[in-house]
C-alpha cells in the first residue's frame, strides 16, 4: 500500500486569514482576548517569531507581542473546513482516514506518477479551500506524515519503496509515537535518532520497552502495519417540491419548507437519526439560484428549531423573482444520547436528570439508574456499609 499524507500547518491561522485578508502577513494569536485565561490555540508565524507557542497563556503571548491581533478560537468552523479538504481528497481517493484537525491521510496505491499527483492534490485544497498543505507519499502512515511535516508545499517529499529504513534513520527519537517514558528511557541510554535502534533485536527492546518495543523495533526498520480507517460517510436525505404557485416571500417559502420537513424527519426519527445539517437551495423564475448550507449548533429531529435556522436564512436573501422550486437536504447524524453529569449541582439540570431517569422506568419497568446510601459508616465489609436504593426514592 502507498499512502499520502496531507499536513496543513496551522489551520486555525490559515482559515481566519482566508476569512480576512487583512491579517495575513501579521502577527496573529487565536484562542482568546489577552485577558481571558485561555491558553494559545494557534499562533501565525509572524507571532511565532516573538517567541509565542500553542499552550502557552494568552497573557503571556500579549506580554511576547502587544501588536498582535489577538481572535477567539472557532473549532466548529476548523472542523467544516477540514471536512472540505476531505471532501477534495476524496477525488483523488475513495478511501480518506481523518487523523485530526489538519491531518489526513489517503490510499494512493497504483498511482505510477506520484508527484503528479502530490502536486495536483495539493494545488486542488489550495485553488477551491484557498489553504496551503503539504504532503508526504510512502508505505506506512507514519513515514508518510514525517515526509509530511518535513516537506513544503511547492515541494512534496516522496519516499520509495523499501527506502523507509534509510529516510527515517537520521530523525530524533522524539518523532517516534511511543510513550514519553519510552522516550525519556531512550534519552537516559544514549540514543537520540530513530537510525540507532536497528541495531538491537526486537527480543532486546521488547524485554526493555514492553509493547513499545515491538513499535519502535518496527518503525526503526521501516515497518509500519498502521491500517487506513476510511472517515465516516454523511448520510442525506433530500426533497425536492415545485411551488405553485410561485413564492413571492420568504413566509411562504417557509411554509413550504414546513411540509417538507414532515415528510424527512418522519425518516429521520424512524432511523433514530438527528439532522446536524441542513442544505437549502431556492430558484427563483428568473432562472437565479440561492442555495446554502446551514450548520447546526447540535444536532436535533425537532422541526421547530430546523424551521427557525431556515427562517434566519430566508430573511435574509432577496427574491429577485417569484420561487419556484426548492431543494431541501438533511445531513444525519447517529442519535447516541446526550451526556449529563451524575447529580449535577444546578437545579434545572438536575431535574432535567431525574425526568430521564423517570422516563427509563416507565420503559423499562424498574429503575436502572441507582445511588448509594450510606447505612453502616463504620461497618468493615463495603457491602454493609452501603447498599444501593433507586435513584427516585
Amino acid at each position: 500500500m502507498r499512502i499520502a499524507c496531507l499536513l496543513i500547518r496551522n489551520l486555525a491561522v490559515q482559515v481566519a486569514s482566508t476569512d480576512a485578508s487583512a491579517l495575513r502577513g501579521q502577527p496573529l494569536v487565536i484562542g482568546g482576548l489577552p485577558f481571558e485565561a485561555k491558553p494559545v490555540y494557534d499562533a501565525s508565524s509572524e507571532a511565532m517569531i516573538f517567541g509565542i507557542n500553542v499552550g502557552m497563556p494568552l497573557h503571556q503571548a500579549y506580554a511576547l507581542c502587544p501588536e498582535a491581533k489577538f481572535l477567539a478560537s472557532d473549532e466548529r468552523r476548523y472542523e467544516k473546513v477540514f471536512w472540505q479538504v476531505a471532501d477534495v481528497m476524496e477525488g483523488f481517493s475513495p478511501l480518506v482516514d481523518i487523523e485530526g484537525l489538519g491531518c489526513a491521510y489517503l490510499d494512493v496505491s497504483g498511482i505510477r506518477n506520484e508527484q503528479s499527483l502530490a502536486h495536483n492534490i495539493v494545488a486542488s485544497i489550495s485553488g477551491d479551500i484557498g489553504l496551503s498543505a503539504c504532503l508526504g507519499i510512502s508505505s506506512g502512515k507514519f513515514f508518510s506524515r514525517v515526509a509530511a511535516f518535513t516537506s513544503r508545499t511547492e515541494a512534496p517529499v516522496i519516499i520509495k519503496q523499501r527506502k523507509e529504513k534509510e529516510f527515517i534513520a537520521p530523525f530524533v527519537i522524539d518523532f517516534l509515537p511511543c510513550s514519553a517514558k519510552t522516550r525519556e528511557r531512550l534519552q537516559l541510554l544514549g540514543i537520540r535518532f530513530i537510525g540507532q535502534l536497528s541495531q538491537f533485536s526486537e527480543e532486546a527492546l521488547l524485554a526493555q520497552f514492553g509493547s513499545d518495543g515491538i513499535l519502535i523495533y518496527e518503525l526503526a526498520h521501516g515497518i509500519d502495519w498502521t491500517p487506513l480507517v476510511p472517515r465516516p460517510k454523511l448520510e442525506v436525505i433530500l426533497d425536492i417540491a415545485e411551488l405553485e404557485p410561485p413564492a413571492d416571500t420568504c413566509v411562504e417559502v417557509l411554509q413550504s419548507c414546513q411540509i417538507m420537513l414532515d415528510k424527512l424527519l418522519s425518516s429521520v426519527r424512524a432511523q433514530g437519526k438527528l439532522c446536524r445539517e441542513l442544505q437549502v437551495k431556492v430558484i427563483f423564475d428568473s432562472g437565479a439560484l440561492q442555495e446554502r448550507r446551514l450548520p447546526l449548533k447540535e444536532a436535533t429531529s425537532s422541526r421547530a428549531a430546523l424551521l427557525r435556522r431556515l427562517g434566519t436564512w430566508l430573511e435574509g436573501i432577496k427574491f429577485p423573482a417569484p420561487a419556484v422550486e426548492m431543494e431541501l437536504s438533511l445531513y444525519l447524524a447517529r442519535d447516541d444520547g446526550r451526556e449529563l453529569y451524575l447529580w449535577p449541582e444546578h437545579q434545572k439540570v438536575r431535574r432535567e436528570f431525574v425526568k430521564t431517569a423517570s422516563e427509563l422506568k416507565l420503559r423499562f419497568g424498574y429503575q436502572p439508574i441507582k445511588k448509594v446510601q450510606v447505612v453502616e459508616p463504620k461497618a468493615v465489609l463495603p457491602e454493609r456499609r452501603f447498599r444501593l436504593i433507586d435513584l427516585l426514592e
